[in-house]
């Protein structure tokens, strides 16, 4: 193994002003620089893959890529010392078990029934943008929607909303690279889930929370880590994910007026092929491995312990897989994108994310069939574990 080699973007910042203004300009231009892997010792330090047969392959392969902690930047957890959130980052051998707990919550049965709920929620405001004649796609819409969809499914009130978003900002933007920050924030989102455990241990309903608090695990009630790990997950995942697929999506169709076009001619195409093409061209998370061992890949040498980040955009606009990957095709035939990872630990929430989308595209182009960026220079993308347009102001088109 040549693990002295090096790379042209060796040292690169996730967190940098190349990644926040283009990251797909990088992810390929390490494709074509005859090494598809690069290292950095930055943020805690990583490696990062960028061919979507390898992201595909280091998915599928917990044997040698762990996931017991799946944070793209911050220091490596010493084993038993990371943040416990099953199923995500449960062992290979109990993962099954873990996911199967959830697994009755996220049917496609179940989450259909989300659907009333969740385009209520959308025409109500999109509508209050509509009146307006401006806002702001994300703060006024994709943000409130998907914490709305959230506080629905665990049935906590909506004033819990904004404490979501507060958790997830510092957590997921601040945490990575500042410890305390992100010690902090976990400990008070165990606390305020801890009390709602309690109380609906108390007084069960028919929610989620409640489900976890009275469940087994091969006969033995699970534990006050499992239940609040998973808790914790279920808040994370939900969030800022599928607020920033949904901003994303909104910004393509504000500056490409002929897909927006296509969806008002051809509406139909939204359940088959549309959503599916922007999950893929606007995967909005990087995950991360860590090697359980010692591991070449493409020639370099990743040691036991270190962390592989995995940029699933980057798979989905691999031009060995995806012709044209750059071309949003909202009529995309072949499309095995990568946006909800892949292997044992596949999105459990993709129904619902797919659902969200959908939804909240087909009432935002019902209410406002044309609308265009006020500021197009002025939009800037997340940067870390999650990209999405931190805003997208729009100007409402008669």
């Amino acid at each position: 193994m040549n693990d002295q080699a090096t790379h042209g973007h060796d040292g690169y910042d996730i967190y940098g002003a190349e990644f926040a203004k283009d990251p797909h300009a990088v992810w390929e231009a390490m494709r074509r620089g005859g090494c598809p892997v690069a290292h950095s010792q930055l943020g805690g330090g990583s490696w990062m893959v960028t061919k979507y047969n390898d992201i595909r392959d280091i998915t599928q392969d917990p044997e040698h890529y762990s996931s017991r902690a799946i944070e793209v930047a911050g220091p490596v957890p010493a084993i038993g010392r990371e943040l416990f959130m099953p199923p995500l980052t449960s062992n290979p051998e109990d993962h099954k078990a873990h996911r199967d707990l959830l697994a009755p919550y996220f049917t496609p049965d179940r989450v259909a029934q989300l659907e009333p709920f969740v385009r209520e929620e959308a025409r109500r405001l999109a509508q209050a943008i509509a009146d307006r004649g401006h806002g702001d796609a994300v703060s006024d819409f994709s943000m409130p929607l998907a914490l709305a969809v959230i506080t629905k499914i665990l049935k906590v009130p909506a004033d819990a909303r904004d404490r979501f978003v507060d958790w997830v900002v510092r957590l997921i933007r601040l945490g990575p690279l500042d410890q305390a920050v992100r010690s902090a924030v976990i400990q008070e989102k165990l606390q305020y889930l801890e009390k709602l455990l309690e109380e609906r241990t108390r007084k069960p309903g028919d929610d989620i929370i409640s489900y976890l608090g009275h469940a087994t695990l091969d006969g033995q009630p699970l534990s006050r880590k499992h239940k609040l790990g998973s808790l914790f997950l279920l808040v994370l995942a939900g969030a800022d994910t599928t607020w920033s697929a949904m901003g994303a999506s909104l910004w393509h169709l504000a500056s490409h007026p002929e897909d927006r076009a296509t969806l008002l001619a051809d509406p139909g195409i939204m359940r088959t092929t549309a959503i599916e093409e922007l999950l893929r061209a606007y995967a909005p998370v990087s995950i991360a491995r860590l090697a359980s061992e010692e591991v070449e890949l493409h020639g370099r040498c990743i040691a036991a312990q270190q962390r592989v980040i995995l940029p699933l955009a980057a798979a989905n606009r691999d031009p060995e897989v995806f012709e044209d990957p750059d071309v949003v095709k909202l009529d995309r035939k072949r499309n095995r994108h990568l946006t909800f990872s892949s292997g044992p630990h596949r999105c459990l929430g993709s129904n619902v994310a797919r659902l969200e989308l959908r939804v909240a595209l087909e009432e935002w182009l019902r209410v406002m069939p044309n609308f265009h960026l006020t500021d197009p220079d002025a939009v800037e993308w997340s940067t870390g574990q999650t990209r999405g347009p931190e805003h997208v102001h729009i100007g409402v088109d008669q």
